[in-house]
């Protein structure tokens, strides 16, 4: 006669026993993983901000500036009168050349400034030579703003105006009149630009009118007469 068992079913239970035993090692494994990967990625980003916080601590900022498309580190420091070096250290910036829009910079206070190291562009080492010596402190603020791109700004400038920040051309055009040391048209295009607000003839205001205008039409000088 035959009897029935249990043996299958017995084999079937501790199966699926050892299975949902060895799943649940599984599942804590992955979770001891899981919670490890989580705390050493906010160690990792905790000592990021640490130190860029640690770098800010260490100056006292006069003012914060938030980056906006075009804009690049020597320009804002120029506007500022500050330089590309003390930002940089400030904030605990790792590529001075590589800024993004939506960043927030404290700017050092003057104190803080002067105390930076300060380094001369070696793009402008190889320029070629023009002739600035009646306007010494324009052609440097020139070669702050537009960094690699000022031998050409310089030439540019001083066929413009002779780096003459109170340079006016009496011919209209439109209604406007070529300005300061880039000769921009004011009231026109100056209007179009940031420093509106600005007088065309201060120095700073104009070169970096200019410097968005060059920027604006993809790093070109379409704009000016002088090529």
């Amino acid at each position: 006669m035959f009897m029935q068992g249990h043996g299958p079913g017995k084999c079937m239970m501790r199966l699926h026993s050892i299975l949902h035993g060895v799943r649940s090692v599984l599942q804590r494994k992955f979770i001891v993983v899981l919670v490890a990967l989580v705390v050493f990625a906010a160690l990792g980003a905790g000592s990021f901000f640490a130190g860029s916080r640690k770098a800010e601590a260490a100056v006292s900022c006069s003012s914060y500036y938030t980056v906006v498309s075009g804009d690049t580190l020597s320009q804002i420091a120029a506007r500022y009168h500050s330089s590309v070096q003390a930002i940089g250290l400030a904030n605990g910036i790792p590529n001075v050349n590589l800024i993004y829009p939506g960043q927030n910079f404290c700017i050092p206070a003057a104190s803080e400034v002067t105390s930076a190291p300060t380094t001369t562009a070696s793009s402008t080492t190889s320029a070629p030579p023009v002739s600035v010596s009646a306007g010494s402190s324009v052609a440097s603020m020139i070669e702050q703003v537009f960094g690699p791109y000022a031998p050409t700004a310089l030439q540019i400038a001083q066929c413009e105006s002779g780096l003459n920040p109170g340079a006016y051309n009496p011919v209209s055009i439109g209604g406007s009149h070529a300005a300061g040391v880039f000769q921009i048209l004011y009231p026109s295009t100056w209007a179009g630009t940031s420093e509106a607000a600005a007088s065309p003839y201060d120095a700073m205001s104009n070169i970096l009118a200019a410097h968005e205008i060059f920027v604006r039409d993809g790093y070109s000088w379409r704009e000016w007469t002088c090529q």
